[in-house]
C-alpha cells in the first residue's frame, strides 16, 4: 500500500527550505571624514614632536657653544694669568739644572755619551741638530728666572754663566717643557730669549678698594674697638680659641708679640649690620727689635652687642 500524500508533504518541505532567502552579514564601512581626521591628528602630533625635538637640539647646541666660549675664555684668562708672572717650583728647578749641566758640557771627547744623556730629557721626535757642538763649554751657574707661558707652552727662563776659553759670559735662555704630574720633558732646545723683567704695576692692591665709609659713629666706635681687641686675641690665641670669633678661625698662639694698631688707619665700610673694617697693625719678633706692620680687614656681622668675623683678609 502505497502512501502518496506523505510524500508531498515532504516533497513541499524540501522545496520551502531550499527557497528561504540567505542573510548577508552587513559589511563594515569607514567614514573618509574619520579617517581624514586621524591622519590630520597623527601629522600635528608628528609635527609637534619634531618641532620639540628641534628646539632641544639647538638649546643643546646653543649651550654648547657657550660652554665652549666660556672654557676658551678661561684657557686664555689663565694663560694671561700666567703669562709674564714668575712662579717657583722646585722639581722643574731640579730638573732643568741637571738638563743645562748636560747640554752645555764638552762634546768634543764624547759625543756620543752627551747624545745619550740629553735624549733622557727631551721629547721623543727633539733631535739635537749635527751643528750642535758646545766644545770647551763649561757651565759655571744657573738661576731660574721665572716659569712662564709663551705661546701657551710652559717655558722656563733661566739665567746663566757660561765659560769658553778661560772666559765667562752671560746669556738668558728659555726651554719650553711639558709636565705630567712629576714627570718633565723638554720640548724644544733652549733659545736666547730677552730677560723677562716681572716687577710692574699690573693689578690693584689687594686691600685698596674698602667701598662707601660707614657714616654711623656709633656704629664705627663699637667697630673700632672690636677690630682692636680682635687683633690682640689673633696673635696671642691659639686657632682653637679663635673658632668663637671666627667663621674660618686662625690664630698666631703668641708667635710674635702684639705692639700696636693705629687707630688713624682703621677704615669702616659696609653696613651697620655688616660692616668691614680695615686697618693696621704692628707686631714684633720676640725678645727683638724686629717689628712687622702689616694690614688686616674683617667682614663683620652683627652679634648682640659684639660681632663675628666671616671673614678675615691679611696683606
Amino acid at each position: 500500500m502505497v502512501n502518496i500524500p506523505k510524500l508531498k508533504i515532504n516533497f513541499e518541505y524540501e522545496k520551502n527550505k531550499k527557497e528561504k532567502p540567505i542573510k548577508i552579514p552587513k559589511a563594515h564601512t569607514l567614514n573618509l571624514g574619520r579617517v581624514r581626521s586621524i591622519v590630520l591628528i597623527i601629522l600635528i602630533g608628528l609635527f609637534i614632536y619634531f618641532s620639540y625635538v628641534l628646539i632641544l637640539a639647538n638649546a643643546t647646541a646653543h649651550k654648547n657653544k657657550t660652554l665652549q666660549q666660556t672654557v676658551g675664555a678661561l684657557s686664555h684668562r689663565i694663560d694671561q694669568e700666567n703669562a709674564g708672572t714668575t712662579s717657583y717650583n722646585p722639581l722643574v728647578d731640579q730638573y732643568m739644572t741637571q738638563f743645562l749641566k748636560v747640554y752645555y758640557s764638552p762634546a768634543s771627547d764624547d759625543s756620543d755619551t752627551r747624545t745619550k744623556q740629553l735624549t733622557q730629557y727631551l721629547a721623543n721626535n727633539l733631535t739635537l741638530p749635527s751643528t750642535d757642538k758646545n766644545t770647551d763649554l763649561k757651565l759655571v751657574s744657573s738661576t731660574l728666572n721665572g716659569i712662564f707661558t709663551v705661546d701657551s707652552v710652559k717655558t722656563a727662563q733661566y739665567n746663566l754663566t757660561v765659560e769658553a776659553n778661560n772666559k765667562q759670559s752671560q746669556l738668558t735662555v728659555d726651554i719650553p717643557y711639558q709636565q705630567d704630574n712629576e714627570k718633565l720633558t723638554v720640548t724644544g732646545l733652549p733659545y736666547v730669549a730677552n730677560f723677562i723683567d716681572s716687577i710692574g704695576h699690573v693689578g690693584q692692591s689687594r686691600l685698596a678698594n674698602t667701598g662707601k665709609t660707614l657714616t654711623s659713629e656709633q656704629t664705627t666706635t663699637k667697630v673700632a674697638k672690636f677690630t682692636k681687641q680682635f687683633a690682640q686675641k689673633y696673635v696671642s690665641s691659639s686657632t682653637k680659641d679663635m673658632a668663637f670669633l671666627m667663621a674660618d678661625p686662625v690664630g698666631l698662639d703668641g708667635a710674635v708679640d702684639f705692639v700696636s694698631l693705629d687707630d688713624s688707619t682703621i677704615k669702616v665700610a659696609g653696613t651697620t649690620k655688616h660692616p668691614i673694617v680695615t686697618a693696621t697693625m704692628t707686631v714684633k719678633v720676640h725678645d727683638s727689635d724686629i717689628k712687622q706692620v702689616q694690614t688686616i680687614r674683617l667682614y663683620l656681622k652683627q652679634q648682640a652687642s659684639t660681632y663675628f668675623v666671616t671673614k678675615f683678609i691679611q696683606a
